[in-house]
């Protein structure tokens, strides 16, 4: 019998949400090797992520969930499920309409996983990475019900989707580009409504006020505490966006939801945490 399922599915690979041994140094070394190895070599255990009762993710990538944040400012908790692919028949149903999925390293074409996977041998071996993003993006359930639905992919890798020309074959309607926080509600509304996509968004860095409090937990209990850098550096995308710090009340915020949820450690993310509310005297006396 088919399911009706959730109006918006957000989804995000077991690799890339894992908190393997509670170790981001084991998490991202695992993330390198090459997928045909991982269970002879035993690592498929760092995929075996948490779950809760109702089969939504226990943490996903700290990105998602800021999406997830947004989204509940305008749709019902009720209409939303995040998940893994493992439980995404689950949620994905006759009445969905939009499937937002993180993309951190969706090729594994980044540094560490591209070279270090080609220690093992051969120039065309999958890393860990690639063969979780191809097993969620090629999920059966996106596939049956793709005539309904509408495929939206962000992340810091979503460059890379379009880099390979993997859009269309992976039915991907539309690739963001960049901090999304001003681009996510028009995109799922349009969505939902079953109006056209625009192929690719390209983002601007957002106002510090359009940065939501996340509402779940996140993998390795991120905390952002600073955006962007400003520093201005010309081979650097970070740099070339305006530094902003997160407001001190908004971090305790999120580090509260973060261990209300059962995190044990809190990871703050930040280009560089000596920039924390250093404003223009951060910038590079050239610049100023």
């Amino acid at each position: 019998m088919m399911g009706a399922g959730k109006k918006i599915v957000l989804a995000a690979t077991d690799s890339e949400s894992s908190e393997y041994m509670k170790s981001t140094w084991r998490q991202m070394l695992l993330a390198t090797l090459p997928a045909k190895y991982a269970g002879w070599m035993g690592t498929d255990v760092s995929l075996n992520n948490e779950v809760n009762p109702d089969g939504q993710a226990k943490y996903v990538p700290h990105g998602l969930r800021i999406v997830e944040a947004l989204l509940l400012t305008k749709f019902s908790a009720d209409d939303i499920a995040v998940c893994y692919p493992s439980q995404m028949h689950q949620f994905i149903g006759t009445e969905t309409r939009a499937v937002g999925i993180h993309a951190h390293n969706p090729l594994g074409i980044t540094f560490a996983t591209d070279i270090y996977a080609h220690f093992y041998g051969g120039m065309h071996v999958e890393p860990i990475n690639a063969a979780e993003f191809r097993r969620l993006i090629l999920h059966p359930s996106l596939r049956q019900h793709k005539p309904h639905l509408k495929v939206i992919v962000g992340g810091p890798g979503s460059w890379q989707i379009e880099k390979k020309g993997l859009q269309d074959e992976w039915l991907i309607d539309t690739i963001v580009d960049g901090e999304a926080e001003d681009a996510i509600l028009p995109l799922f509304e349009s969505a939902l409504r079953g109006k056209p996509l625009p192929r690719k968004v390209v983002c601007k860095s957002p106002k510090l006020s359009a940065i939501p409090r996340i509402k779940h937990r996140s993998t390795f209990g991120v905390v952002e505490i600073t955006r962007g850098c400003g520093r201005g550096c010309q081979f650097c995308s970070v740099a070339l966006r305006a530094g902003k710090s997160i407001p001190l009340p908004q971090i305790m915020d999120n580090v509260r939801t973060q261990v209300a949820e059962g995190a044990d450690t809190i990871l703050l993310t930040t280009e560089d945490i000596f920039l924390y509310e250093q404003g223009p005297r951060s910038r590079p006396t050239c610049l100023r």
